[in-house]
């Protein structure tokens, strides 16, 4: 019998580490992402509390859409640049959790498309 994690004490303060390199690659984006995913944090706790109103709901749809569409640049500029640094189908299958098949057919799609809005915005380059 497993049990789920108890998710009753508050977390006083929440620190995200960060390297200083990092943060200044990031530029002023970090703060984005930092709000974005704060948003993100807030919509979950709604969620489980049950008292979300339909503007709560919908400003988590947004919020967490937009988190979405940036991750997914991230992802994408991250398989593109395995490819290219001559990566394995197999170590991208086992970091995407996917079958060998599956990855090689998401890697070929992607890398015969031009980089995305989000792809070109994760890699600076937008």
């Amino acid at each position: 019998m497993t049990t789920e994690p108890e998710h009753t004490s508050p977390v006083p303060d929440l620190t995200i580490p960060l390297a200083v390199a990092d943060a200044q690659a990031l530029g002023d984006d970090v703060g984005l992402l930092a709000m974005q995913l704060g948003a993100a944090l807030h919509a979950v706790a709604q969620l489980r509390d049950g008292g979300a109103s339909t503007e709560d709901l919908e400003r988590g749809i947004v919020v967490v859409t937009g988190l979405l569409e940036r991750l997914e640049g991230v992802r994408d500029a991250a398989v593109r640049q395995h490819a290219a640094q001559g990566g394995s189908y197999g170590a991208l299958a086992n970091s995407m959790g996917v079958t060998r098949a599956t990855a090689q057919s998401r890697r070929d799609t992607l890398v015969r498309k031009a980089p995305s809005l989000m792809e070109r915005w994760a890699t600076g380059s937008s």
